[in-house]
């Protein structure tokens, strides 16, 4: 069933106990816990061994897999309640950005990145402690990264963007809704009619390589659709209209189908060999496009295309990678509870629980394989975490890019 549509060996059996509040709870205050025993206050946590680059590095402080995403994570999770008080983490707050400049210095598309860079780790510090003028550099960085050649949310507009939306909600500021509509003019404004497709799509500019046309959300096309949906408020209505049917004939025309599964590659290859196989995550695959464009309109050609993806999702089971967001079990089980939202059937919020429960027998063996916990949102324990509350409370809301 669904054959051709994903690698079995990336993912791994479903071993889930029934869900259990309570139970959940305890896995939630168990993460935060390892996380704030490792905490080395003014210098964050320590690297985990899956997150190390070559050479090994340290400590990392972005939103990512750094400090900022996890203190992040730990004031969500103190704000609603299902952990304690937390260290003041406010002068720790302030020192991130600057921490996180050295490990940019050789990056060719800047610093400006929202989960990698500047944007993101500005809108924490001025989340934890309002500022004007870390809103003004905010600003600033996020007005000077509107252009910016690579096309995609982890280093382009489409991610810095996202900032800006934030900001323009928590203060109702004119100055930060006319950013966001400049940004949404900009990515507009670069898509562009695909010869091989005949759709509208972006072209990412990565790394010094060759173009590539990426589909999925970490480097493409569901990551610049996403931003036109969650700011669809403060945008023209006919905008979000125009991008989101675009983007429902590019999705149609690059999905691969079979036995009432989709998926689809992480780009667009005509010389791509037969026998790969797209991957099921986050970052790329069916469970992504779900994550960003569960919000697009109740039309039965969306319904369709999302159900089918989160059918995918589900029948390809767990990642083996682990439990993160990007590319393990928590992103697939963020796509469950968005097609619960979005649908209203119960079936979506057990196959998220049963994923979360999944994702907790994960971290426990990594704990012991490793003997440390991976204490990041995006790569770690606390997107798991994140995810537990919502299958608790029922929320859908996608760490640091619905909420933050």
């Amino acid at each position: 069933m669904m054959s051709g549509l994903f690698d079995p060996a990336r993912h791994e059996p479903l071993q889930a106990s029934a869900w259990d509040d309570a139970t959940a709870r305890e896995a939630i205050r168990r993460i935060a816990d390892s996380a704030l025993a490792a905490y080395e206050p003014g210098l964050g946590w320590r690297a985990h061994p899956l997150d190390d680059p070559e050479p090994p590095i340290d400590r990392f402080h972005n939103l990512y897999f750094g400090a900022g995403g996890v203190v992040w994570a730990l004031r969500h999770l103190a704000q609603v309640g299902v952990i304690d008080a937390l260290p003041d983490f406010t002068p720790f707050a302030a020192t991130l950005r600057a921490a996180n400049r050295p490990l940019l210095a050789d990056s060719q598309h800047g610093s400006a990145s929202y989960l990698f860079g500047d944007a993101g780790l500005d809108l924490l510090h001025w989340t934890v402690q309002p500022d004007d003028a870390v809103a003004r550099r905010l600003f600033d960085t996020v007005q000077g990264n509107l252009h910016n050649p690579v096309r995609e949310a982890l280093w382009g507009n489409p991610g810095t963007v996202l900032a800006a939306i934030h900001m323009a909600e928590a203060t109702g500021e004119p100055r930060w809704t006319a950013l966001v509509q400049e940004a949404a003019d900009a990515l507009q404004a670069e898509m562009e009619i695909d010869a091989d497709t005949g759709t509208w799509l972006w072209v990412q500019n990565l790394y010094g390589r060759p173009p590539v046309r990426y589909i999925g959300a970490g480097h493409g096309f569901a990551g610049n659709v996403y931003p036109f949906l969650r700011a669809a408020a403060l945008l023209p209505p006919g905008q979000v209209a125009l991008v989101t049917g675009r983007a429902l004939a590019t999705l149609q025309a690059t999905a691969r189908h079979a036995d009432g599964g989709v998926n689809w590659f992480p780009g667009i290859n005509p010389q791509r060999p037969a026998e790969w196989l797209p991957p099921v995550q986050d970052c790329h695959g069916a469970p992504g496009i779900v994550c960003r464009l569960a919000t697009a309109p109740r039309t039965p050609e969306w319904d369709t295309l999302l159900l089918q993806a989160g059918a995918l999702t589900w029948h390809a089971g767990p990642l083996s990678k682990g439990a993160s967001l990007c590319h393990g079990t928590a992103g697939s089980g963020f796509a469950m509870l968005k097609l619960w939202q979005r649908s209203g059937d119960a079936a979506w919020l057990d196959r998220a629980r049963a994923l979360a429960v999944h994702g907790c027998g994960q971290v426990e063996r990594h704990r012991l394989e490793y003997g440390q916990g991976r204490h990041s949102l995006w790569t770690g324990d606390l997107g798991l975490a994140c995810l537990l509350w919502d299958c608790i409370t029922g929320s859908d809301a996608f760490p640091t890019l619905d909420v933050f």
